[in-house]
Formats: structure tokens, C-alpha cells, sequence
């Protein structure tokens, strides 16, 4: 039988071989395949779309680099890279992106863990108030918007994957908040730092990307 096929869509460039690992350990019986909304593009090119504007989305670049780019800028690019993966035989897409991203136009299924999220907190949530971790300041006002508006009472801080002391920062922060747990909103967040972050909050936390990989999964 042939295998399906698991698209994934990251909203900077490739490669990222940390989501090719959790979401091939997922789902074993699937090839995966990611593809980047920039992939292809310049650093120049990068810079030009970096500009300043609203819900500014913290991008990984395929040199290890980061960028802040518009989400609004991005959205069409990630549609593209959506449905290129679709026509390549995508049983399922994922858009690699927690924040408040608008439903992608494609010809497969596509997973929005923005819109998911949520809805797992509320059933895992004693009702008080949830910490959540963004990857930058500069999202921060966006995710609280979000949040709120699906619902809960937050405590909103950030730290970026790559940074262990906006990790640790954010980790002391929450810890002395009175939260009930914290999310890792930020699909760049691995099991690793899921459990790390938990051990040093002292709180329960979630961490998109493997929860989001667990679904898809168990729908490809």
C-alpha cells in the first residue's frame, strides 16, 4: 500500500528538522514533508517583508536565523505552500503556526493548531487562569487578544525556542503567577522544552507541537 503522505507548513524557510522528527515519531506510518512560506526567498527578500506591521510572527530562517514578519504578509504564502503540498498528494497539511492564523484555503484537510489549542486547554483547565508563552514580546499583545477571546483568563509572557534565558525568565515568571498551567503557544517549543519549562514553573504545561503532531497522527 502506499504510504500517506503528512504535509507540513512552516510559516519561515526549511529545513527544520525538529518538526521532521516529532512529527515523523507521530506518525510512522506516514511520510512527511515540510515545506517553508519563505523557502526559496532571499535574505534580502526576507528583509523586505520583515517590515513593521500588526501580529508580527517570529519566523525560523534555514540559516538558524530569525526574522519577524507580518502574519497577514505571510498568510497567502502559507496557502501556496499548502496546496503545493496538496497537489504533491498531502492526505493531511498542518499549518506549523499557533497563533491566530485564518483558515487555509486547500484542496486537503488542513490542521490550524490555533483554532485546536483552545479547545484542548478548556478540557484540560480547572477554570482559573492559564500562563502563556509566546515566542516574542512583540506577539504578545495578539496572543492575550486571542486568548481571551477564546474564552480564558491569561497571563501572558514570551520566550523564544532558542532562548534559554527568556525560557527561564519566563518559566520564574509563571511560576509565581497564579496560574493553574502554562502553554508553550509556539510550535518551536519541543517535548524537550515542554518538560524542562514544566519542571521549572512547577506548573503543567503544553506545548503545541507535540500535541498538535499526537493529532495529526492520528488523523493521517
Amino acid at each position: 500500500m502506499t504510504r500517506p503522505v503528512l504535509g507540513i507548513v512552516t510559516v519561515g524557510q526549511t529545513p527544520r528538522p525538529d518538526l521532521e522528527a516529532t512529527f515523523t515519531a507521530a506518525a510512522p506510518q506516514a511520510d512527511v514533508r515540510v515545506a517553508g512560506a519563505l523557502d526559496g526567498l532571499s535574505a534580502h527578500e526576507i528583509a523586505a517583508l520583515a517590515l513593521p506591521g500588526p501580529y508580527p510572527l517570529l519566523v525560523r530562517l534555514a540559516d538558524g536565523s530569525t526574522a519577524e514578519v507580518p502574519r497577514d504578509t505571510l498568510v497567502p504564502r502559507v496557502a501556496a505552500a499548502a496546496a503545493a503540498l496538496a497537489a504533491g498528494g498531502a492526505a493531511l497539511v498542518v499549518v506549523a503556526c499557533a497563533g491566530a492564523f485564518p483558515a487555509v484555503p486547500c484542496a486537503a484537510p488542513v490542521l490550524v493548531p490555533g483554532r485546536v489549542v483552545p479547545a484542548t486547554v478548556r478540557a484540560m483547565s480547572a477554570g482559573g487562569p492559564i500562563g502563556i508563552v509566546t515566542p516574542n514580546a512583540a506577539q504578545a499583545p495578539f496572543a492575550d487578544a486571542k486568548w481571551r477571546a477564546d474564552g480564558f483568563e491569561v497571563v501572558v509572557t514570551h520566550a523564544a525556542p532558542s532562548r534559554a534565558d527568556e525560557l527561564a525568565a519566563a518559566a520564574a515568571c509563571l511560576r509565581d503567577a497564579a496560574v493553574t498551567l502554562v502553554v508553550l503557544d509556539c510550535m518551536g517549543h519541543d517535548e524537550a522544552s515542554r518538560a524542562a519549562f514544566a519542571a521549572a514553573s512547577g506548573r503543567p504545561t503544553v506545548a503545541v507541537q507535540p500535541l498538535i503532531a499526537g493529532l495529526a497522527g492520528a488523523l493521517v
